[in-house]
């Protein structure tokens, strides 16, 4: 079970992880638009008033694209007979944790407590007493740690099929995967902000 979370790459066809990374990625898009999600970043999730069917399949293709790009092409940098299959299937994979965060916004729950907070605070005239619920406070909490648990699961997914793809092995490797999150990062950001559909 331990293996099939965090790497389910070494024993699994190549064939078979397209074909649940697409059906997941499918699954994921849909379920951003049912709870309001917008995938505006390659590690990125933030909830909104209202969400188009479009809007996170399309912030997902770029998301997917950006990322696979980069870690071709840092893969290639590593190890030439790197494939682009073999890059894809975990960038598609990786993006599952993502996925099930968008269940904590049944009902636009975590969207409504983010909205009343904003709401109360104004940072032109900040006051000195807040009055925040204790419920609302404990629950962005628990999200933020849910957030954070699966930032690092996603990682773990995403490294590990990056290992198998460019035959990485060295710290020098894993500095040039973190880059490339990185970059594709901020230029999903940037794509997704400039289209603004």
């Amino acid at each position: 079970m331990k293996k099939l979370l965090l790497n389910p790459f070494e024993n699994t066809s190549e064939t078979k992880l397209l074909f649940f990374g697409l059906a997941l990625t499918a699954a994921g898009s849909y379920l951003a638009y049912l709870f309001n999600g917008r995938y505006d970043g390659v590690i990125d999730l933030h909830f909104t008033g209202t969400v188009t069917l479009l809007q996170p399949f399309l912030d997902n293709l770029i998301n997917i694209a950006c990322l696979a790009s980069a870690l071709f092409l840092t893969g290639k940098l590593i190890n030439k007979k790197t494939r682009f299959i073999d890059i894809l299937n975990p960038v598609l994979i990786a993006r599952v944790p993502f996925y099930l965060l968008t269940l904590t916004n049944f009902n636009s729950f975590i969207s409504d407590i983010t909205e009343s907070l904003l709401e109360k605070i104004d940072l032109k005239n900040m006051p000195t007493d807040i009055d925040i619920a204790p419920s609302s406070v404990l629950m962005l909490t628990l999200f933020s740690l849910l957030a954070i648990i699966c930032i690092i699961w996603f990682v773990i997914l995403l490294y590990n099929g990056f290992k198998i793809a460019a035959n990485s092995k060295t710290s020098l490797h894993k500095v040039y995967f973190a880059l490339s999150i990185l970059a594709a990062e901020i230029i999903s950001g940037i794509a997704i902000s400039l289209l603004n559909y």
